[in-house]
């Protein structure tokens, strides 16, 4: 038998469903879901549905676009230099900085993580009947607090490696954000995905489906409770897709992206497939 829930884990599940159920806690009705790139590298995979939530595509250029800046590449990029020549030699380039990519909080260190992998229940993966719109609706993000302010915009200020430049009380324009799923550092919001570590059809399919309404909402908009949301570049979201851990991981980051994984599906009691147990275990063995 489970140990029963923590008891901080049941005061901050009740505070975000009760966030979710609130009045007015809707966001703003999504975009027209957006047009596929022309180089197929950078398509969303089809069962991937949360596009609406991210923008337009026209605003999701691909890595190594002339437009209006604001992504580099690992080791790529102009290299900068600081101060004026000294005896006509030109100062050595700055070498660009080592991602310290900002995690979400609460995942779980490596024994608990462990201990948790062996407790979650292995059933069938089933996502029949899953839909975006029953995780809140049409909206993707709720509002949250007096300036109501979205979700990702919250999450856009949190996880920002700098602060956050805003255009109002809201409004995200500017931060600096290393994406662990492919090494890149964003400082366009428009390039950032406010991606969901167990995505939405992935929860559906582990016994999200059985789940009052606003239990998933509070789940799609969870930035306290598990360490669900963390901020990537919008390709390597869409390279992801729904794809669980036995079928995508990102490279060099295998075992905080695991621990996060465990750690979300153990706080909503989500079940594992048998591939993805496997997995996850042959991961955490070599963390």
């Amino acid at each position: 038998m489970r140990p029963s829930p923590r008891p901080y884990r049941i005061l901050a599940l009740a505070a975000a469903l009760l966030a979710a159920a609130l009045p007015g806690a809707a966001a703003n009705a999504s975009p027209a879901p957006p047009k596929p790139h022309a180089d197929a590298r950078h398509r969303a995979p089809h069962n991937f549905d949360e596009l609406d939530c991210e923008g337009p595509e026209e605003d999701r250029l691909p890595p190594n676009d002339s437009g209006q800046g604001g992504v580099h590449t690992p080791g790529g990029g102009t290299p900068t230099v600081s101060g004026a020549p000294r005896h006509g030699r030109a100062l050595a380039p700055a070498l660009p900085a080592a991602p310290t990519v900002k995690w979400p909080r609460n995942i779980p260190d490596l024994d608990d993580a462990r201990r948790m992998l062996r407790e979650l229940p292995v059933r069938p993966f089933d996502s029949t009947g899953f839909q975006r719109e029953q995780f809140g609706g049409k909206n993707c993000w709720v509002l949250h607090g007096a300036d109501k302010c979205s979700t990702r915009e919250l999450a856009l200020k949190a996880l920002s490696e700098i602060p956050a430049t805003l255009r109002g009380s809201c409004k995200v324009i500017g931060g600096r954000w290393d994406s662990a799923y492919d090494g890149m550092t964003v400082t366009n919001p428009l390039r950032v995905d406010i991606d969901h570590i167990v995505p939405l059809k992935v929860a559906w399919g582990s016994g999200a489906r059985n789940w009052p309404e606003h239990k998933r909402r509070a789940f799609a908009n969870d930035l306290s409770g598990s360490p669900q949301l963390i901020a990537v570049s919008t390709w390597s979201n869409r390279e992801k897709g729904d794809k669980g851990p036995d079928k995508w991981l990102p490279k060099g980051y295998e075992c905080l992206y695991s621990r996060a994984w465990i750690g979300v599906k153990d706080y909503y009691d989500l079940s594992v497939t048998r591939a993805e147990k496997r997995k996850l275990h042959q991961v955490l063995r070599h963390c």
